[in-house]
């Protein structure tokens, strides 16, 4: 931007890419437009937000400025964005975690690429721009104090997102397992917020948002600072709502905690189970795990009627064509809230990603961007499975604990599904919906 403009508003659009530009049934707000939002000077810019997941996406907007947060698999989706916006002429810069792993390969499609956390460098960089002067690349490697971090959540006004809203406590996590981009990105690092400014925020949600009905803690795992987190959940329990994070499985040896929670107005725990096979645990360097007792961790969530949403990552070296029906079964017994049956997937950037790599397993370099990678395909070779065998294995599984059989068997399981009946039908079928609407997605 010329100098000579600089008193001139600066029109600035948030665009959030999808998976292949499509509409999500569970979109939740997008955090990292709030932060930056909360931080940009209205006096001297104009903002605005579009979503892939809820709304179309114009592609002729009169803007400035267009900012891109990505993931690594809407990646090809950002890029698209970006290069129509730069062929009209408009400075386009890219964040987001995909920024962060790839920085090189985003700056091929970006003017200006943003790594690490925005709050350090977003100002710095509005300022370069208008100039005349910014730069190519602007870096925030260490995680920054986010204690007093404003999340501006007018910026969503008007959109139909999900009845569940999202919360930052915590940024970052302590442990490094090999498949985690959170491990990859910040090194193990962790930064809290201070909990009357977390515990003000949730009150004001409530307060101005007539569609939330349960908050989420995005936190990668809540109990990174155990003396803060036990503070936060004291506070909650004054509020009387119904609330949700995920965490790792570890910390359920603390009962005292777990019964805490639930007082706190808990009802949803989302725990990494990853799988059920102790040798890929280990290969996974899943350290919160290794004491392998599944079922005592899951009865001790059920007494307190809190739901598990048990996620894996299936096809690691010690799964074989056997481990669909196992992992399936296992979670049919226990008749989880929810279960995310997830292709081991190599991000680049993570400690999996290279080892494949070496190994000369990848069955495409850059599966995120290959014309011919689809969403549910294999993008590297399984051990002990042949390509086909992995790719139907996750399919079965996605779909048979989805049917309309499995949600109702599961409902009538009294320690916390029936509980939470409404919560437990709503979210389950648009789970449902999401396993079809994303089956075979290009990117």
């Amino acid at each position: 931007m010329c100098k000579k403009e600089r008193r001139r508003k600066m029109k600035i659009a948030f665009l959030r890419p999808n998976m292949g530009g499509k509409r999500s049934n569970d979109a939740i707000e997008p955090l990292a437009f709030a932060v930056l939002s909360g931080l940009t000077d209205k006096t001297r810019h104009e903002l605005m937000l579009f979503d892939d997941r809820i709304e179309d996406i114009p592609m002729d907007l009169e803007v400035d400025l267009v900012v891109i947060s990505t993931f690594t698999m809407t990646a090809r989706r950002a890029y698209e964005l970006a290069k129509n916006y730069r062929e009209r002429g408009v400075y386009v810069m890219i964040g987001g975690y995909h920024a962060s792993l790839m920085p090189d390969e985003v700056q091929e499609h970006a003017d200006t690429v943003c790594v690490g956390s925005g709050e350090v460098t977003w100002n710095e960089f509005l300022n370069d721009l208008e100039n005349g002067v910014p730069k190519k690349r602007y870096e925030c490697r260490k995680l920054p104090d986010i204690n007093n971090v404003v999340y501006d959540r007018s910026i969503y006004k008007g959109k139909k997102y999900s009845f569940v809203v999202p919360v930052q406590f915590g940024r970052g996590c302590m442990h490094q397992c090999e498949f985690c981009t959170i491990g990859a990105v910040h090194k193990g690092d962790f930064q809290h917020r201070d909990v009357e400014n977390v515990i003000n925020e949730v009150k004001e949600i409530f307060r101005t948002n007539k569609r939330a009905k349960i908050v989420y803690f995005v936190d990668d795992n809540i109990f990174a600072n155990k003396k803060k987190t036990l503070k936060l959940f004291e506070e909650l329990k004054k509020l009387k709502i119904k609330w949700a994070c995920q965490g790792s499985i570890d910390i359920a040896r603390d009962e005292k905690l777990i019964k805490l929670m639930s007082e706190a107005g808990c009802i949803e725990m989302l725990l990494g189970f990853e799988n059920i096979n102790i040798k890929n645990i280990k290969k996974m360097k899943k350290v919160a795990n290794y004491e392998f007792d599944y079922e005592k961790i899951i009865n001790i969530y059920k007494k307190y009627r809190i739901l598990v949403h048990a996620s894996y990552v299936i096809g690691y070296d010690y799964d074989d064509k056997n481990c669909f029906d196992e992992i399936l079964e296992f979670s049919k017994k226990h008749k989880f809230f929810l279960a995310g049956f997830n292709p081991a997937l190599p991000i680049p950037g993570t400690p999996f990603y290279e080892r494949l790599k070496k190994e000369g397993r990848l069955l495409y370099e850059r599966w995120w961007l290959d014309e011919n990678f689809r969403y549910g395909k294999a993008c590297f070779e399984p051990y002990n499975m042949t390509i086909e065998e992995f790719e139907a294995g996750i399919l079965k599984c996605k779909v048979e604990y989805n049917r309309h059989s499995s949600i109702w068997k599961r409902l009538f399981d009294g320690a916390a599904n029936f509980k939470h009946a409404l919560v437990f039908l709503a979210v389950n079928y648009i789970n449902r919906k999401e396993v079809y609407n994303k089956k075979g997605i290009k990117l």
